[in-house]
């Protein structure tokens, strides 16, 4: 990494948290690509480490795999939705601190299980999420001893709605597909100061594609789970508006005002993750592996590389009985590990997380459940002059289920 590019790194983390006004909202890795992967999770899979690859949907929609929409409870409807608030500490060189919380829905998906012939589900969630503010970052006026004070703020993301189709075949094989539409735009808006003048950039880049994916679930000696997904690659295409004005000498102007104008096309990589679980009693034990293949991609970023990427997921849950009518022995206890390598690579280091966390499912009656969670979690590192990030996520989901489908008895 050449001595140009290292400065203007530094100088974009020390602009960061160098004034006591930021209003950071998000991760300041929200400042490439398309932002950070949404960390919030659905269900008991936020407990159990976000595992969920081989789990079936019996405690709620499972959105970790097509395949478990056919193991929904038979002709039920279920109603699902949450959120998740975030707190972040961030931590850098210089002794730097800030902290910030952030507050995003999980997710509003809507499914069922059509007399245990197929599962279909409907998913409104967001996919990314972009937050940073970047305050006070000073240069040279090419060709004079003036400087100016940049300060650059970002927000935005995208969000995904997607449906899913699943079957059962040969008695013991789920299988599953998604059709998936991501859509959403990131605003940025730079403000140039200068002793005489004020520059404004308001930049909205908008995205959008299609994208599918296919869901396996096996069981064996109904002992053994095992689950296969694939996404496959897909390209977002994107659009940007433009808008330049100019406050000099006590007068506006506008620059430039443009619209629909295209930028490059993002590129979303080969997915695949492969899950076991297995039950001993009433307890259990879970395990996912996820890899991206990003570096496929070929595409670049100004400020990193994009790195193949590996999650690696461990979980476990526990209840004391779940058919018994006495209220804490049907509660579900929960704990989870989750390492993620992460896709970007920024001056030869690795933005990685490792996180842990720990849950609930509390019954709502006989077919619904309250899932609550917390992980804490560290990503980056302080190393190479980038920041580190503590974050301390707690997710709420309610899943409420009723029966449909049923033939009257009685006119």
């Amino acid at each position: 990494m050449n001595k140009s590019k290292s400065i203007f790194i530094l100088a974009m983390f020390l602009g960061l948290y160098s004034s006591a006004q930021n209003n950071l909202t998000g991760s300041p890795y929200s400042l490439f690509g398309l932002g950070v992967e949404n960390n919030s999770n659905t269900g008991r899979n936020s407990g159990l480490g976000k595992t969920g690859i081989s789990l079936d949907a019996n405690q709620g929609i499972n959105l970790y795999n097509p395949a478990s929409f056919v193991t929904l409870k038979t002709n039920e409807i279920t109603f699902d939705f949450g959120g998740s608030a975030e707190l972040i500490n961030l931590t850098g060189g210089s002794d730097l601190s800030e902290q910030n919380t952030t507050y995003n829905f999980t997710n509003i998906s809507l499914a069922f299980n059509r007399d245990d012939k197929y599962g279909v589900g409907l998913t409104l969630k967001p996919s990314t999420t972009v937050g940073y503010s970047l305050i006070g970052l000073q240069n040279n006026i090419e060709g004079s001893d003036e400087e100016f004070i940049s300060n650059i703020d970002g927000t935005g993301g995208l969000s995904e709605i997607r449906l899913d189709y699943a079957r059962t075949y040969f008695k013991n094989l789920n299988v599953g597909v998604k059709a998936s539409y991501l859509f959403g735009k990131i605003e940025e808006t730079e403000s140039i100061v200068t002793s005489s003048s004020y520059l404004e950039i308001d930049e909205t880049n908008y995205y959008s594609g299609a994208q599918l994916g296919l869901g396996l679930q096996y069981n064996l000696f109904d002992k053994h789970n095992f689950g296969l997904t694939v996404d496959l690659p897909t390209v977002l295409k994107g659009t940007k508006d433009t808008y330049i004005s100019k406050y000099s000498n006590d007068a506006l102007s506008e620059l430039e005002d443009t619209e629909d104008e295209s930028i490059d096309n993002f590129y979303l990589p080969l997915k695949m993750g492969f899950g076991y679980s297995t039950k001993f009693k009433n307890l259990l034990l879970t395990a996912d592996y996820n890899k991206s293949f990003w570096s496929a991609t070929n595409q670049s970023d100004a400020i990193g590389d994009y790195k193949d990427q590996d999650i690696f997921s461990l979980g476990g849950s526990y209840s004391i009985d779940p058919t018994s009518y006495k209220y804490w022995k049907r509660v579900d206890f929960r704990m989870g590990l989750n390492y993620n390598s992460g896709y970007l690579e920024v001056d030869n280091t690795n933005i990685d997380t490792y996180s842990t966390s720990i849950g609930l499912g509390l019954p709502i009656g006989r077919r619904s459940v309250v899932n609550i969670s917390y992980s804490l979690g560290r990503k980056g590192t302080t190393d190479s002059i980038l920041i580190k990030e503590y974050v301390n996520t707690l997710n709420i989901n309610i899943s409420l289920s009723d029966l449909w489908f049923q033939q009257r008895k009685y006119d």
